[in-house]
């Protein structure tokens, strides 16, 4: 039997230039030698100036062979389909780096709940953006005593 997998979230970055910025490996590496994540799928997208975009996947780029050695693929994941509608909105001269990865921290939380008999209900990300936003329009409670 595989092994259960925790929640897969899958995230765009738009990225200046080729995309390889050397400080986002360096930061995706801790998290997966942490643990904290586990990479299952990862794709470069790059918009030339022209608006094309073309696909790579990271085990095709040098510079990101530590990475690309440590992908756990789940196939069938994300498909090429899926990469062009999440980055329909990159402009050109930028890459955009999509990141498919699996919150491997929740697993034992997860395996604790399913032993007491409970489930999961659903799963809601917020987009950061939307986070900060909330965070800069909405009163901090201390304020308010």
């Amino acid at each position: 039997m595989a092994m259960p997998l925790g929640p897969i979230e899958i995230v765009v970055f738009s990225l200046p230039g080729d995309g390889l910025a050397g400080e986002v490996l360096t930061e995706v590496q801790s998290l997966v030698a942490a643990g904290t994540v586990r990479i299952v799928d990862a794709v470069l997208a790059r918009r030339d100036a022209d608006g094309a975009l073309t696909l790579a996947e990271l085990a095709d780029e040098p510079s990101w062979d530590d990475l690309a050695g440590s992908i756990d693929h789940v196939e069938g994941l994300v498909a090429a389909e899926d990469v062009d509608l999440l980055t329909a909105d990159l402009p050109a001269g930028r890459a955009g780096l999509v990141l498919a990865f699996e919150n491997t921290w929740v697993r034992p939380l997860l395996a604790a709940v399913r032993g007491a008999g409970g489930a999961v209900l659903g799963e809601v990300a917020v987009a950061d953006v939307v986070v900060q936003e909330i965070a800069d329009t909405v009163p901090d409670e201390e304020e308010n005593r």
